[in-house]
């Protein structure tokens, strides 16, 4: 190591080993990603419900059922240049306050334009949590072990995906038929009105836990606070049990200004590109996909009974349990690899294998008309397996890469601009895939399944590899 690389902030989280500090922050992190996840899922569960309660259209359906993702693009854009302009942690606090509060409150929506601010709101603290988080930890981790640590974050997403399968088994199928229940000094409510209050209190209780989270060192060491970035530093070495080591005021690029036309300058223009493209991609087909996956399943022919524990809990929502559960080993599997073997080639593949698999299961589907000879229920469901066993594979390496790409004063706006572009195409997926829906599942699955493919192309020919490299 080189007396430069000791006395920055990178050479000095790089001398403190991975430890309790890094696997407690993780915990915290990684808890809200989880609630994020059941924010985003739990609309295509509810929208049903939603659309016949309130007369809704199609096109007022699917506005409602895009107004989170709507808010998600302000949201990464906004937050993320906040976080770069006045530090990562109010954002990393307020982000997560902001959605829990217009989820909570969105158990009091009376029809679709209350439906629709109170889901976009929501959308606006989503997208900024996922800007901010990943710029948050990585700021905190060393170069040998970032890229997993970011992967083990996106993992928790499934997590949020089971709790969003079991609240609405819970509140739109348990419970007793007709919708309502009975809440003493209350009255009888709409069950999913309480779903939407249940799925706000975990968000709340982050809040509370990361109200005693400090300021990252990077940020700190930028805005020329080295004292304070030294201070953290000794406190993370000594929650973790490392060695500590003072930066060099020297090592530091303090006080730079940045704005998003940075992002676009000429070292930085072709990183910002391929990125946002292949953000454009993998929200493109995972949105198309998941969003409709409730419908694509009804229409794949006859769910065979589930059982867990002896206990039958529904068709689809017991296959939606299966789906959530292959995505941990994804992400395993990318872990591993992006420190392995690099984090382009990771998620090039990934994104290419899950463009294979939808490619796959929309053939499987009844009369889908490929002449593969792979029509019916089980072919269709285990190629479904696959491609969300890579789709959150591949989600795991972007949220890796991302951060990576970009330097100190640019990092959460870089993190923010990629994710709002591919919240843009998180809108317009579903979107198509719901126009296409009337032609057949098929004719609605393809587009998915090629922007899948592209974005891996895109990955692979243009990418540039980040692996080992300190932040800047």
């Amino acid at each position: 190591m080189s007396d430069h690389d000791a006395t920055s902030v990178a050479g000095a989280l790089d001398r403190i080993p991975i430890g309790s500090f890094h696997r407690r922050l993780l915990a915290i992190c990684g808890t809200a990603w989880a609630f994020d996840g059941m924010e985003v899922i739990l609309i295509s569960f509810t929208l049903p419900v939603l659309l016949e309660a309130w007369g809704l259209s199609g096109l007022a359906a699917g506005l409602l059922g895009s107004a989170s993702l709507m808010g998600m693009i302000a949201g990464n854009w906004g937050w993320g240049y906040v976080a770069d302009r006045y530090g990562r942690k109010p954002a990393f606090q307020w982000t997560v306050l902001s959605y829990a509060v217009f989820a909570g409150l969105t158990a009091l929506a009376v029809g679709f334009y209350t439906g629709f601010a109170l889901r976009f709101l929501t959308g606006v603290g989503l997208g900024g949590a996922l800007a901010v988080d990943t710029s948050y930890l990585s700021e905190h981790l060393p170069t040998d072990r970032r890229g997993r640590y970011l992967v083990y974050l996106d993992a928790f997403w499934p997590l949020g995906y089971g709790f969003a399968v079991a609240l609405a088994w819970l509140f739109l199928s348990y419970l007793p038929s007709g919708g309502l229940v009975t809440v003493p000094g209350v009255g009888a409510v709409e069950s999913w009105r309480l779903l939407f209050v249940a799925s706000a209190l975990p968000g709340l209780l982050v809040f509370v836990i990361r109200y005693g989270l400090s300021e990252t060192p990077y940020y700190l060491a930028r805005v020329g606070k080295v004292d304070a970035a030294n201070e953290r530093l000794r406190a993370i070495a000594a929650e973790s049990g490392g060695d500590y080591e003072p930066i060099d005021p020297a090592a530091v690029d303090t006080g730079s200004e940045s704005s998003v036309r940075d992002l676009f300058a000429a070292g930085l223009r072709a990183r910002t590109v391929t990125i946002a493209l292949a953000w454009f991609a993998i929200n493109f087909g995972y949105y198309g996909v998941f969003i409709w996956l409730p419908q694509t399943f009804g229409a794949s022919g006859t769910v065979p009974a589930f059982q867990l524990g002896g206990v039958t809990i529904g068709g689809i929502y017991g296959y939606f349990l299966l789906i959530a559960l292959v995505q941990f080993p994804g992400y395993a599997s990318a872990a591993y690899l992006v420190e392995k073997v690099g984090r382009k080639p990771t998620l090039g593949v990934y994104l290419l294998a899950s463009g294979v698999f939808t490619f796959v299961f929309a053939a499987a589907m009844p009369g889908a008309g490929f002449g593969l000879g792979i029509e019916g229920f089980w072919p269709f469901f285990l190629a479904l397996l696959a491609s969300s066993f890579f789709t959150l594979g591949a989600w795991g390496a972007i949220y890796a890469y991302t951060p990576e790409l970009f330097p100190t004063p640019l990092r959460a706006t870089g993190n923010g601009f990629a994710g709002g572009v591919g919240k843009i195409a998180a809108v317009v997926g579903p979107i198509l895939a719901g126009a296409l829906v009337p032609v057949g599942y098929v004719a609605a699955l393809l587009p998915l399944a090629v922007a899948f493919a592209l974005g891996g192309v895109i990955v692979l020919a243009f990418g540039v590899e980040t692996k080992g490299t300190p932040l800047d």
